[in-house]
């Protein structure tokens, strides 16, 4: 992520109001597939699936480039005694992940990573470990003019976890949007 983008989402948590925020759907609706433990959040913004995640009892680890959304989700976890792990880091940085992990589960949520971050998240989530994707489907591209590098294109993901089982694939519409959500599955050992 450039350093303008990065200052861009600073500047959008900052100026947004604060307010409860319900989980992604998606991930409501698949989290069953997810292998109990520790779960990395990538790009968690103000925390929403971080949260409901810990609710539910996994250990989990959340990283964002937005200072001001770490702290909103810090201050949440801390209103409800939640122990999570918060990391500010910009996910271009070969470096954000050092000292983290390995993971069980990987839960991306409306964030397309680059393949080289595909590659420094994967070397951190352990074999037989899940990834719930989740985020806007080319179609919105199409219908909402949402920028294309936002959007999940199958053949990207596909070649970016190449090697991984394809659990889950379903597109959908969400309030008007179109999105597309997967679950992989890194191979054992």
């Amino acid at each position: 992520m450039s350093r303008d983008d990065g200052e861009r989402w600073e500047v959008r948590w900052r100026e947004r109001p604060p307010g409860p925020a319900d989980p992604e759907p998606f991930l409501v609706r698949h989290h069953g597939w997810l292998r109990p433990g520790h779960v990395l959040d990538v790009a968690c913004g103000a925390g929403r699936n971080a949260l409901w995640l810990a609710r539910r009892g996994f250990a989990v680890t959340a990283i964002d480039i937005a200072p001001s959304a770490l702290a909103r989700l810090e201050e949440a976890a801390r209103r409800e005694q939640l122990g999570l792990v918060l990391r500010q880091a910009d996910l271009d940085d070969p470096d954000a992940l050092s000292g983290l992990g390995p993971f069980d589960d990987l839960v991306v949520i409306r964030y397309n990573p680059s393949d080289a971050q595909w590659a420094r998240l994967l070397v951190r989530l352990r074999p037989g470990g899940r990834i719930l994707l989740c985020g806007f489907a080319l179609a919105d591209h199409f219908r909402h003019g949402t920028r294309r590098a936002y959007c999940l294109e199958p053949e990207r993901v596909e070649a970016a976890l190449a090697g991984m089982r394809l659990l889950v694939h379903e597109t959908f519409d969400d309030r008007g949007r179109s999105l597309a959500g997967f679950v992989w599955e890194k191979a054992e050992g």
